[in-house]
Order: structure tokens, then C-alpha cells, then sequence
């Protein structure tokens, strides 16, 4: 038995103000993973580089649970009104307002990292990085970069052209990724003791909280392209990792969508992806899952975002990462 509970609120309820609270700078040394401080490359500076700052905006987002004896929930949310020229407004806007926050606490941005043998060689080595995502355990996303600059990813490891362009710049040179997803869900499934017949009832219950959020690492085994970080290397091969753990998200509380239902089909939207992602959903809404034993309840849903709220929610919630990123700046100064 499966029951769906939607969130049906009109958009003049969904608009409230989040309270500005200031981040400090142990919450955000807290707040990110440990041991992303060596040699700090802000400490005197007044000035650093960001070579690429990345957005990946999730469109389908997907959750599973599985509880044993009882079965398991898989639900998605596909995330409708949103194009990619609003994405490229939104990443284009991001980076002024990261700008300003880092010249507030004393550090202003240079592109002289621009010319350097360096930044042509991290180009080159991410020139076949792919903007799409497709995991059908996980969802599907669109990575924009601010200002249409080069996708450009900081290896994990120390040595290569990005630290070589720091330290030959003396002065602190990154890249930022975040993740942002548009739904939370709340799953929960049940199972009856047998009653005098014999039967066993599975109840399993789904509900989906239209929300932008920032997440942390998500796709598991993924080193790169997946969670929210900002890698940033300078002289004498210092760093400063700012990045989320698995555990923590970032939300909004500025609400966006105008409606959510039931997905009565493969949505629009979807249908261009051509992949493992797409055949998964098939068989989701064509109850494929179900028959075949591999869930027990599944779930869709279809989130219909105003732009302009999605746009001002989703600025909303890369200010507060902005707060928290600064802070751990300033706290290894």
C-alpha cells in the first residue's frame, strides 16, 4: 500500500525571509572537513585568483531507503520552469557576490592568472570534462560555469599546474564547485505483523519538501564534480580546502516552487538523456520496479519552480556558503 503526501502551497505562502545570523569563524572551521589547512596562501594577502567557479544545478534529484524484512522506497522529483540561461544568470551573479564578500574581508579578485603557461595547461587537462550528470542512483544535473569561463577541476592531489600556478603567482589561486539540489525528501516504510489470515501490509510513505539546499559529497566513490568545496593553492605550496563532508547541507528558507504533483510520465525535460538514468525511470513509471521485486513503493514527482523565487532562493543559499567560506578564510589567515 502506498500513500503520497504532496506539498500544495500556493506561492504567496512559499516567499519568507531567512534571518541573516553571522558565521563564525570556529562554526566554520567546524563546518568543513578537517585537516584543509597547510601553510595557509591567504595569510598577508590581499589578493587571489578564482580560475573557475562551478555550479552544478541538480534537475532530477532521486532517494532511496530500504528497511529489512520490509522492503525499500525509491523516489524522484524533476525540477520544471528552469532553463540554462537562468543557470548562467545565476552562476553569473554568484561570482560577483563571492567577489565582494571575499574584497569585504580584505581580498580582492585578479585575473592575472589568465596569461600564465600554467591555467592553459589545467584548460587542457579539463577540456573533455563533461558539464552533464547522469546516476540513476543519485539524479541528473548541469554543471554551469560563472561567466562562461573553462570548466576547470582541482586535481585532489597536491602536485600539478594548479599548485605551480599559485606558487609562481605568490598569491592564493582556486576554484569553487557546489552542488545544488532543489527537493528534500522524507521517506519512511512499514511493515504490520502478520495478522489471523496471514497477511503482512507494507505501508511505505512519501513526502517531498521543495527546497534548495547546498549538499556535500553525495555521489559516494566520486574524488571530483560531486559535493560543494573551494580548493585554493599558493606560495610555497601552501592550500586552504574549504569543503563540505557527506553530512552537511545548506538550505534556504525562501520557497520557490508554484506546484508540486505526481509525474504522469516521463517528464519533458528528461527525455533528451539518453542513458541508464532514462531506462531507470522507465521502468519507475511504467511500474517496472515494482513488478519485477525490485521496490516495494516508488514515487514521482514533478516541482514547477517560478524562475525569479528559484533564482532569489538559490542566491539565498550560496550567500550563507559564501559566509561560512569566508569565516574559514579569515580563521587560517
Amino acid at each position: 500500500m502506498k500513500k503520497i503526501l504532496f506539498l500544495l502551497l500556493p506561492a504567496s505562502l512559499l516567499v519568507t525571509e531567512s534571518a541573516f545570523s553571522q558565521v563564525t569563524e570556529k562554526e566554520a572551521s567546524k563546518f568543513f572537513a578537517p585537516k584543509g589547512n597547510h601553510r595557509s596562501p591567504f595569510k598577508g594577502e590581499t589578493e587571489a585568483c578564482l580560475t573557475s567557479v562551478n555550479l552544478q544545478f541538480k534537475l532530477a534529484s532521486r532517494e532511496y531507503i530500504e528497511k529489512r524484512g520490509a522492503g525499500n522506497i525509491i523516489s524522484w522529483a524533476f525540477l520544471e520552469g528552469i532553463d540554462e540561461q537562468l543557470m548562467q544568470e545565476i552562476a553569473n551573479e554568484y561570482y560577483l557576490r563571492l567577489a565582494a564578500k571575499l574584497k569585504e574581508n580584505g581580498i580582492g579578485l585578479s585575473e592575472e592568472y589568465q596569461n600564465t603557461d600554467a591555467y592553459k595547461k589545467l584548460v587542457e587537462k579539463n577540456s573533455d570534462r563533461n558539464r552533464e550528470v547522469f546516476k540513476k542512483n543519485w539524479g541528473v544535473s548541469r554543471i554551469i560555469t560563472a561567466n562562461e569561463a573553462p570548466y576547470i577541476e582541482y586535481p585532489v592531489g597536491m602536485m600539478g599546474p594548479h599548485s605551480s600556478l599559485g606558487n609562481d603567482l605568490k598569491k592564493p589561486v582556486g576554484q569553487v564547485f557546489i552542488t545544488i539540489d532543489f527537493a528534500e525528501f522524507v521517506l519512511k516504510i512499514s511493515q504490520s505483523a502478520r495478522d489471523i489470515q496471514g497477511i503482512t501490509t507494507t505501508k511505505s510513505k512519501s513526502t517531498l519538501i521543495p527546497r534548495i539546499r547546498i549538499e556535500g559529497v553525495s555521489q559516494g566513490a566520486k574524488m571530483r564534480g560531486d559535493g560543494s568545496y573551494a580548493m585554493f593553492t599558493g606560495r610555497n605550496w601552501g592550500y586552504t580546502n574549504a569543503i563540505m563532508p557527506n553530512d552537511k547541507a545548506l538550505h534556504s528558507d525562501l520557497g520557490y516552487a508554484l506546484e508540486t504533483q505526481a509525474s504522469k510520465g516521463m517528464p519533458e525535460t528528461m527525455k533528451r538523456f539518453k542513458s541508464n538514468v532514462a531506462g531507470d525511470m522507465a521502468a519507475i513509471f511504467s511500474g517496472g520496479l515494482v513488478g519485477n521485486g525490485r521496490a516495494t513503493g516508488e514515487f514521482t514527482y514533478t516541482v514547477k519552480a517560478d524562475p525569479a523565487l528559484y533564482k532569489k532562493a538559490v542566491l539565498d543559499a550560496l550567500d550563507t556558503f559564501n559566509n561560512y567560506l569566508v569565516a574559514y578564510i579569515s580563521a587560517n589567515r
